[in-house]
């Protein structure tokens, strides 16, 4: 049976699954300029994946829907715009007539959510529409192994259907709601209205505004974080359910209440009490959640856990016994959840799959590989290497403090890089660190790049992993047993943010790690996504053959081949791009 999930909302995406398995996954923000506008159907990426597996519409036997109901489409000066109204008297009475006035702020219908199913050959007579937190949970459940079977899911983020949060138990693959929490009482919107009002852009910064209030400090700050946390209460007599109190408006419409609630608070005392707000507050819920439900296996899913630095804080603050972050946290996971949820619906729990190895997304074949290292060698400057043992090679290079970009296999599901989209350098050397630091985030001073870290490594070299589960994959934030050399400038003793691999998913990008091991010991190896010039992820060998000078880097790691810079006769490459071509590590 084939099952095409698709998430025509914000980040829209498509996923096929094929007899029970999760075989590829597309997403439509690959194929635009600029991802953050994003919205609707993904018709370019459910072109490129019938394409690719060569599938008519007719091959399809269901098509998923994620979501009941679509909220309406805003681009990011919409957002913008409305946060800017909310409150005002031209904001209520906008919001008034939507709800009073027939068709002034009507949602996308489901009869236009198919319309585009014909354009591609698909039949609208085979599609369901899953709901919105189902189809977040089922991706959850399914990337995380339980070992009793019994699999507690929460769900939190701005809003889906109509609800904030909500709690699901997993038994065997089947999934029971347990509680929900409506939108008026989101913490999702609470966060994305605080980080409009400290001047940064909802929807995109609020991991930055969590990083941000990890370095907070004063005598000011547990008073600014008193006076968030009497906005909200758990439910008396709905013990897995919080409500707003003191007075606070629905949460997705409270600019004008926090301004005057937070008058004449510091920036920096906002940003952490925020954050300790959070990390309290959800804590505790999670802690409910395992008592009430009897369950202490916990995966956690939504946009407000898919601000991993909560995690070391959350770990600390239950007792849960295992808890962990679903892979693909964000909506762009919908597909796949919801074609898990319709498969069980049509053909049964049993006939679902477990989500196996994460890479799930485009491939960089090795004869696309093969045509960039010699188009790459018709434009000269360059040396190419095909070594026999090409992971060792590369590691050679990093140790010896060369900043690479490699591309080869397959994307995975949260498109991190996780190895395989990702630029790689030794992370001991300030000015690599800071020269990866640029590529990633070059407006942010205080971002951190991630280290790679296989699963095997993490007790060894990391506090608080005994509660992730076996073979973790994603990013988790974690406090280094040595932080004089996991962490960076900013704050030695903070936890890191680690994208964990393990070597079964992808045995080349454990190959590489291990080498690096050898070549280097116990040095951090940092792995940030490689993002070409539009912001994007690189995607595919022609965005790689247009980044890869512009950005400066020292060479390219493309399937079987290394593609590597000559030195620069006029010295102006930076000192660590001539490091890496010494003779002893073969550079010419």
């Amino acid at each position: 049976m084939l099952v095409l999930g698709i998430h025509d909302g914000k980040d829209p995406s498509v996923a096929l699954l094929r007899d029970g398995a999760t075989v590829r996954v597309g997403f439509e923000a690959d194929y635009v300029d600029d991802p953050f506008e994003i919205s609707g159907f993904p018709r370019m990426a459910t072109e490129q994946l019938l394409a690719v597996e060569g599938l008519r519409g007719e091959d399809v036997d269901v098509i998923a829907f994620a979501g009941q109901h679509l909220p309406q489409r805003r681009t990011r000066r919409e957002l913008l715009k409305q946060f800017a109204e909310s409150g005002t008297f031209r904001g209520v009475t906008k919001r008034i007539l939507r709800s009073a006035v027939p068709f002034s702020g009507r949602k996308p219908s489901r009869r236009e959510r198919l319309k585009p199913l014909d354009k591609l050959g698909l039949r609208a007579d085979r599609s369901t529409f899953i709901d919105h937190h189902l189809a977040q949970a089922a991706i959850a459940a399914a990337s995380t192994h339980a070992p009793d079977g019994r699999l507690l899911v929460l769900v939190c983020e701005n809003s889906g259907d109509g609800i904030a949060a909500s709690v699901h138990v997993s038994r065997g693959g089947r999934l029971d709601r347990v509680a929900t929490i409506d939108e008026d009482n989101s913490l999702g919107a609470f966060l994305e209205t605080i980080t409009y009002m400290l001047g940064m852009v909802p929807e995109r910064d609020e991991s930055l505004l969590m990083d941000l209030g990890a370095l907070s400090r004063g005598l000011q700050l547990s008073k600014v974080t008193k006076r968030l946390s009497i906005l909200f209460e758990f439910d008396p007599l709905l013990p897995l359910n919080w409500r707003r109190s003191g007075n606070l408006p629905e949460t997705y419409d409270c600019v004008e209440f926090l301004r005057t609630h937070l008058r004449r608070r510091r920036f920096d005392h906002i940003a952490g009490a925020t954050r300790q707000f959070l990390e309290d507050f959800l804590s505790q819920w999670i802690d409910r959640c395992a008592l009430k439900t009897a369950c202490e296996n916990i995966v956690l899913t939504g946009s407000v856990f898919g601000l991993r630095s909560l995690y070391p804080a959350l770990v600390a603050g239950t007792r849960a016994r295992q808890l962990s972050i679903c892979p693909a946290p964000t909506d762009a996971g919908n597909a796949v959840g919801a074609a898990i949820m319709a498969l069980a619906e049509k053909a049964g729990v049993e006939h679902v799959l477990p989500l196996g190895q994460p890479r799930l997304g485009t491939d960089a074949s090795e004869s696309e590989c093969a045509d960039f290292a010699r188009s790459e060698q018709a434009r000269g400057g360059v040396w190419i290497d095909q070594p026999e043992h090409i992971e060792r090679r590369a590691a050679e290079l990093l140790a010896g403090g060369a900043v690479l970009a490699r591309i080869t296999g397959r994307v995975d599901l949260s498109r991190l890089g996780l190895g395989n989209r990702s630029l790689l350098c030794r992370g001991d050397l300030p000015e690599l660190r800071s020269a990866l630091q640029q590529h990633a985030r070059p407006d942010v001073f205080w971002h951190e790049v991630p280290t790679l870290v296989l699963d095997t490594e993490l007790q060894a070299e990391f506090l608080g992993t005994e509660k992730m589960p076996p073979k973790p994959v994603g990013e988790y934030w974690l406090k280094p047993r040595r932080p004089q050399v996991w962490t960076g400038r900013m704050n030695p003793n903070a936890p890191v943010p680690v994208q964990v691999i393990y070597e079964s998913a992808d045995p080349a990008t454990a190959s590489l790690l291990k080498a690096f091991r050898k070549a280097a010991g116990r040095t951090p190896l940092l792995c940030t996504p490689w993002l070409n010039r539009r912001g994007q992820l690189t995607r595919t060998i022609q965005d790689a053959r247009e980044s890869w000078r512009d950005q400066g880097l020292d060479g390219v790691v493309a399937g079987p081949y290394i593609v590597m810079r000559r030195a620069d006769p006029q010295n102006t490459q930076p000192k660590y791009a001539e490091l890496a071509r010494r003779p002893f590590y073969g550079g010419l």
